[in-house]
């Protein structure tokens, strides 16, 4: 190639494929969900969980199955981290591991999470956005809807909340986006994401096509006439706004129902309604929407005939160059992919509607190609209108029916700019080397890109379309080539250059050093042509300003420098395409400094100290540590870091001391002090965490304390200080003298410095012994019945008490009270109650007798049973007595016949053999045993053996007139008798002991019969026995015999049936012949044995029983009366009943058996005398009582008995009483000052009533010091005062009402005198008035007497003349002084007066006082 030749152009386009294949999405679509995860999201988060599983479910192998999945967070300010996943369960896992956070701000970083979904997603995608907020990055929205254009997918918003303002461009932006990807807002509240994500599963539709999509900002009415093609499978009407209504017609006009013709997939009251329609003919539909405000209409439908759109700006369609967008301004063509449009179908034209529905212009299409994969067809000469459009393209399918598709997406023109260039600013080469130099451009329309150098073109220009780049290429680079390049791109807009420029360079400069004051010039040398501008900083702050200033040449100069304006500083010069950067470090002298923490320091043993020591100065000085001004030794654990830091690890008190750091240079030396102080935090250690002491008893708290300083010791208790002791102390103890009750509780022993506090408590508990309340006596109860053992114990705290059995064995008793459920001889013992609490422990013993049991008994039953081989057998054991019921087993030979195999128990407890061989033959005993005995009884099992006959010879010939033997060898169980006769005659031959038979020989045939059996040639002769029937044994009774049976308890009527042969048994009852035979085809069970089993009988079952047995020799029958009674049972009734004193009470008890059970009442264990005989017939066995009284309280128990048992039943009756007052309170009380005074308040009433004491109606422990409510509910005052008088109130109450009683107290004070009491003289003018005070106190008020020489003074004024008077001045009852006055007109020197004042609560002599005039 020669020097300056031009290469080829290149276009960057992307693949050059067919525009075919470039239309076409992937292979499967994504599934996006956009989430707000702010704290108020968390409703919908939870339902979008719930709705995911079923939505994934709904994407899982359909006919264009879903292919990945997207989740996209977002919380202002981040967004993400993203998820991509094509395993849907992974995506589940993720959404599932979403929180929600923070809340309540308003709006979101909406805009940037959707942007982030639509790029992870494929082509066509579904994306769904849920908020609560409006978008904040509302700015980005430019890029996303482009983003939307290319990849036509749909973003659908569920928001459930809007920050309130809709008009808001964060609000705006979400219409924007809806409707340029043909989405839609639904606005819900937060309980219906769930219905929403409902609607989602359907909405996913891999093959779904668009109809119709309309936005309008105002509510109306707007009928759509909508053309449905044959390929459409169902159509959905979506419409989101307010009051939505949605009328739907067919071709023929008939209005279709919603529920039967339209289905409906989601409705949101005043939001969102969607529905669906299967078209059921092809043709024009109208569909009629309403709405009250801004609203959208969407109709999309289920078609595998779609198109895809792309724009070319040339004329005629260029495949090669295809755009997702039209350029404004430009004539343009426009190309449509149509799929799954089978021919004869064709398109006809592509129209552009605006987002309201109405069409803006139209043009024709023609085809183009046609392949496997779709059909092109291409539009020309369109102009595209400014603003946003739909492409709606229009035809026939192959039936001839109106075929009508409209875009997925809205498209934006794009207004043609410049030319975009680019070329690097700076090219470096090298010597002799090749060089390419390129630019490259981008232009929405064609332009053309061609290189220069200063103002020379560098080969020709080049013609490109989108985007291209040129070079030019140097073979060897030299010197001359250096210079400026420049690109320029020219279209019909205009042209663009870009150049190259270097960018400036530094000349390194040198550090500085100065003294201080001195001035200082730091300068940077810039190499190169190219215009610059230098700046310089100093700690990342602009150096200029103060005494520093920027020469004329660039240079920084600092006046008077000082050592704080030492660092480094940095110049950095700047042009238009590059920067250099350089530093100077400016050193200025300065003298060695220290800088060290303050002093003392305080550590603790074991903690790690950090001294730090900071050094300056210009030159560094040396830093050193010193103690005690010496160099400091270092090892492991005491060290000095780089940075001067003293380290000591693992300090111990030996570390406290002076240590000092030193820093020295040339100029000087700089040393600083810092003090090491050694404290150790106190510690307490309790003697004895828990004490316990005695009522009256003195208590020792102690506690030991240590640390450095040496703690101050306090004790409190409930947060006050009870008792403190100085500084230096180790030990405290606090002693408490003849501790009470309420001295007990948390004692706190604390240990006060400077190093701080610790604290350890004691706790004292004050308490007594445990003591019985109530002894403890012998208790009886039944065998089988319930019983407890109370044992209540007493003390201080509450003892624990616990049982135990005298004779070792365990048991659990709880709360004091041992229960026994069900009493058995095992629970017969001497039981130990014991009490015991941290003060002392007691024990008591109770012995339990257990009364009502009895040995066990068995009916008697024959001795001997009899069976024949291979027959089945029982050998019975019927229990008659024993309590508690015996258990039963059996024996064989004195060894236990275990049931299993070939035995097996019956529930009479008859042991039974299905099929009895000889070997079960022998002597069985059967014993029952409870806890008072056993019984036994023996039987014997014979098993009979059929007889049979070992044959001799058939033929045996003999000489006439000879004797001849014929044998006859029979065996069997018993052995069986052995007869002969000869054939046709009767009489028997003789024959011996062993069978044979001794005969004279004449011809002919003889045969030989056995007992039971038929053998040889005869008959069996039988030897017969008339059945007989016993009852355990014998039959004594001619009559029925009575049997007594309980409802569902298992009864059995022995019928042991003795004969020969085996009779045949038969029962009837009442004379019908129900219970024939074995098996009974009626529900009872006849037994091996004849007996009748009733497994649960009724009482309908009561009747005659006949058992009959009849074999050939003849028969015989036992009848039975049975009974079959149903044990007392009592209904429920309250466990408890309250009742007010005086009113009439019923005591319910109903009960109900067969026979009619008899009723009887205890009381508190104690029998009631009530009705005849001490009981009452029932059913009804309620007792009353008229006037009901305290003592009726109790624990009342109700007993039905019959002969079938027995049942009982408990309740509680509470007796209230009104509180009253007992007679002898006294309602005057009089005291003398300093006395105790006791109040009674003899209230009494069920439940027992709480007392207050009330003074003035106010409580009395809030107002009177020194009172406490006794025991009992009186007032106890101590050493009252005239104040304490008043009315006192004894109020009682309980929960059924309340009374009172008012006591007046009256507290005297003796009178007493106010002044000195000494003789005082008084000087008054002759005629002229004269008052002498006598103030005196006292309760009750004193009466005052005035005495005048000896003589009893007259105080009544006449009319005669002057005479003295006594006036009072204030008469209060209470302690208040009361002044008496003397007056008199007229006075005699050396008279004398004495004031007297007398009290009548008591024989004291009354005060004086006197005035000498």
């Amino acid at each position: 190639m020669e020097p300056g030749q031009q290469l080829q152009p290149s276009t960057q386009q992307g693949c050059r494929e067919p525009v075919v294949t470039l239309l076409h999405h992937p292979s499967g679509l994504t599934l996006a969900f956009v989430f707000d995860v702010t704290g108020s999201m968390y409703d919908d988060l939870v339902q979008v969980m719930d709705g995911a599983s079923r939505i994934l479910q709904q994407t899982l192998g359909g006919p264009q199955p879903i292919r990945n999945y997207a989740l996209v967070p977002f919380h202002d300010p981040d967004v993400g981290p993203a998820t991509l996943t094509a395993d849907p369960r992974h995506f589940q896992r993720r959404l599932q591991e979403l929180y929600v956070q923070g809340g309540g701000d308003c709006p979101e970083m909406s805009v940037g999470a959707i942007k982030l979904a639509v790029e992870l997603s494929h082509p066509g995608s579904f994306i769904y956005v849920f908020s609560d907020a409006r978008a904040k990055d509302y700015e980005q929205q430019e890029e996303l809807l482009q983003l939307l254009q290319r990849k036509q997918s749909q973003v659908v918003f569920v928001l459930t909340g809007d920050c309130g303002d809709r008009s808001h461009p964060g609000y705006r932006v979400y219409e924007r986006v809806a409707a340029i990807s043909s989405g839609q807002i639904f606005h819900l509240d937060k309980q219906q994401v769930k219905e929403v994500l409902m609607w989602v599963e359907k909405a996913i539709q891999a093959s779904k096509v668009h109809l119709l999509s309309t936005d309008h900002e105002a509510g109306g009415e707007h009928t759509w006439s909508v053309p449905l093609d044959s390929s459409l499978k169902e159509v959905t009407i979506s419409l989101s706004g307010p009051a939505p209504e949605i009328e739907v017609r067919d071709p023929a006009g008939k209005v279709l129902e919603e529920g039967r013709d339209l289905k409906e997939l989601l409705s949101i009251p005043n939001s969102a309604k969607v529905l669906a329609v299967e078209p059921h003919a092809p043709g024009t539909w109208t569909i009629k929407t309403q709405s009250s405000g801004r609203h959208s209409v969407r109709v999309t439908g289920v078609s595998n005939v779609n198109f895809h759109a792309s724009f070319s700006t040339q004329p005629d369609f260029d495949p090669s160059l295809p755009s997702e967008r039209p350029v404004q301004g430009f004539p343009i063509s426009v190309g449509v992919n149509s799929t799954g449009l089978k021919p004869p179908g064709h398109l006809q034209e592509i129209e552009l509607v605006n987002s309201s529905g109405h069409p803006l212009l139209w043009m024709p299409v023609r085809p183009l190609s046609n392949s496997s994969s779709g059909q092109l067809w291409v539009g020309s000469g369109l102009q595209a209108p400014p603003g946003d459009f739909l492409l709606k393209v229009k035809g026939e399918d192959a039936q001839g029916y109106p075929l009508h598709r409209l875009s997925g997406v809205t498209y934006t023109s794009v207004v043609p700019g410049l030319p975009k260039v680019n070329i690097s600013s700076k090219i470096q080469a090298y010597h002799r080397e090749p060089q390419l130099i390129s630019c490259s451009a981008q232009s929405e329309i064609p332009f053309r890109l061609q290189l220069s150098r200063g103002g020379k073109k560098l080969g020709e220009g080049q013609l490109f379309r989108g985007s291209g780049n040129s070079s030019w290429l140097i073979p060897a680079a030299s010197k001359s080539d250096e210079g400026f390049y420049e690109c320029t791109a020219t279209s019909k807009v205009g042209a663009t250059r870009a150049r190259t420029f270097p960018p400036p360079r530094l000349v390194a400069p040198a550090n500085i050093t100065a003294l201080p004051g001195q001035d200082v010039v730091m300068s940077c040398a810039v190499v190169g042509h190219t215009p610059y501008n230098l700046t310089w900083s100093w700690n990342g702050e602009d150096a200029e300003g103060g005494r520093t200033r920027l020469l004329q040449n660039r240079s920084l100069e600092i006046r008077g420098v000082q050592p704080g304006d030492g660092g480094q500083y940095d110049c950095v010069a700047r042009n238009a395409h590059g920067a250099a950067r350089g530093s100077v470090w400016l050193f200025v002298q300065e003298a060695p400094w220290v800088k060290v923490a303050s002093s003392p320091q305080q550590f603790s043993k074991g903690q790690e100290l950090r001294l730090d020591c900071t050094t300056g100065g210009h030159p560094l000085p040396q830093t050193a540590w010193r103690r005690w001004g010496r160099t400091l030794e270092q090892h492991q654990r005491v060290f000095v870091d780089a940075q001067g830091t003293l380290h000591i690890t693992a300090a111990v008190p030996g570390d406290a001391g002076n240590y000092s750091c030193r820093a020295s240079s040339p100029l000087g030396w700089d040393e600083r002090a810092v003090t090491l102080e050694y404290i150790e935090p106190p510690a307490v250690l309790a003697v004895t965490p828990a004490v316990h002491a005695r009522l009256g008893e003195d208590a020792l708290l102690e506690c030991w304390v240590s640390g450095v300083p040496a703690p101050r010791i306090v004790w409190h208790k409930g947060g006050q200080e009870v008792a403190a002791s100085p500084g230096g102390a180790r030990h405290g103890a606090l002693r408490l003298q003849a501790v009470r009750q309420e001295d007990a509780g948390e004692y706190e022993c604390e240990a006060l410095s400077e190093a701080g506090a610790a604290s350890r408590r004691v706790l004292l508990r004050v308490g007594s012994a445990p003591r019985f309340a109530e002894d403890l006596e012998e208790v009886s109860v039944e065998i089988g019945e319930r019983v407890s053992l109370p044992c209540r114990a007493e003390g201080s705290p509450p003892p624990r008490v616990t049982w135990s059995r005298q004779d070792g064995k365990p048991l659990r008793g709880q709360h004091g009270l041992l229960d026994v459920s069900r009493a058995s001889l095992d629970d017969q013992a001497i039981y130990v109650c014991e009490a015991q609490n941290e003060f002392g422990k007691i024990q008591a013993e109770v012995k339990l007798a257990i009364t009502g049991h009895a040995a066990p008994a068995i009916a008697q039953g024959a001795p001997v049973i009899r069976a024949l081989r291979g027959q089945p057998v029982s050998l019975p054991c019927v229990v008659l007595a024993g309590n508690p019921f015996p258990a039963r087993h059996w024996l064989k030979q004195g060894r236990t016949v275990s049931p299993g195999g070939r035995y097996s128990l019956r529930a009479d407890g008859s042991l039974h053999v299905e099929q009895v061989s000889q070997e079960d033959a022998g002597n069985f005993s059967c014993v029952v045993s409870n806890a008072v005995g056993s019984h036994r009884q023996d039987v014997a099992l014979v098993v009979h053996v059929p007889p049979s006959i070992e044959l001799g010879p058939a033929l045996v010939t003999a000489t006439e007139g000879s004797a001849v033997t014929l044998r006859c060898d029979a065996t069997g169980v018993p052995p069986p008798a052995v007869t002969w006769a000869k054939v046709g005659a009767f009489p028997p031959f003789p024959w011996d002991a062993g069978g044979r038979a001794g005969c004279c020989l004449t011809a002919g045939s003889v045969g030989c019969s056995v007992l039971w059996h038929h053998s040889h040639a005869m008959s069996l002769s039988h030897h017969l026995a008339k059945p007989r029937i016993s009852v355990n044994g014998s039959r004594e009774s001619s009559g029925p015999v009575m049997i007594q049976a309980l409802v569902g308890q298992e009864t059995i009527l022995p019928c042991e049936v003795h004969g020969t042969p085996t009779p045949l048994v038969a029962w009837t009852k009442d004379k019908v012949k129900c219970l024939l035979s074995v098996p009974s085809p009626c529900r009872y069970s006849i037994l091996p044995s004849g007996s009748l089993l009733l497994a649960e009988p009724r009482v309908t079952d009561s009747g005659l029983y006949i058992c009959t047995a009849t074999n050939a020799a003849g028969n015989d029958s036992l009848s039975y009366s049975l009974e079959v009674q149903v044990p007392p049972q009592i209904h429920p009734m309250p466990k408890v009943l309250r009742i007010l004193v005086g009113l009439p009470l019923e005591l319910p008890c109903m009960a109900h058996g067969d026979p009619v059970p008899n009723l009887s009442w205890y009381k508190d264990g104690r029998p009631l005398n009530v009705g005849q005989g001490g009981f009452l017939e029932g059913p009804d066995g309620t007792i009353s009582i008229k006037n009901v009284q305290v003592s009726n309280s109790g624990q009342y128990r109700c007993v039905a008995n019959s002969s079938a048992g027995q049942d009982a039943a408990e309740l509680a009756v509470e007796v209230l009483e009104v509180p009253y007052m007992e007679d002898g309170t006294q309602v005057l009380l009089e005291r003398v000052i300093h006395e105790n005074v006791t109040m009674l308040c003899p209230a009494k009433g069920t439940p027992a009533p709480s007392i207050v004491w009330l003074k003035d109606a106010v409580e009395v422990l809030n107002v009177v010091p020194g009172a406490d409510v006794l025991d009992g509910g009186s007032l106890l005052i101590r050493a009252v005062q005239p104040g304490d008088s008043g009315d006192y109130t004894c109020l009682a109450t309980n929960e059924v009402g309340s009374v009172s009683r008012t006591t007046q107290l009256l507290v005297y004070a003796p009178p007493e005198m106010m002044g000195s009491g000494q003789q005082e003289n008084v000087s008054a003018v002759a005629g002229q008035p004269l008052m002498l005070d006598c103030s005196v106190s006292g309760t009750p008020v004193p009466t005052i007497s005035w005495y005048k020489d000896g003589q009893l003074a007259k105080v009544s004024t006449s009319s005669g003349g002057p005479r003295p008077s006594v006036s009072p001045r204030c008469a209060r009852r209470m302690r208040a002084p009361i002044p008496a006055e003397l007056r008199t007109r007229s006075e005699r020197p050396g008279d004398s007066s004495a004031c007297l004042q007398c009290w009548n609560a008591g024989p004291r002599e009354c005060p004086r006082h006197r005035w000498s005039g």
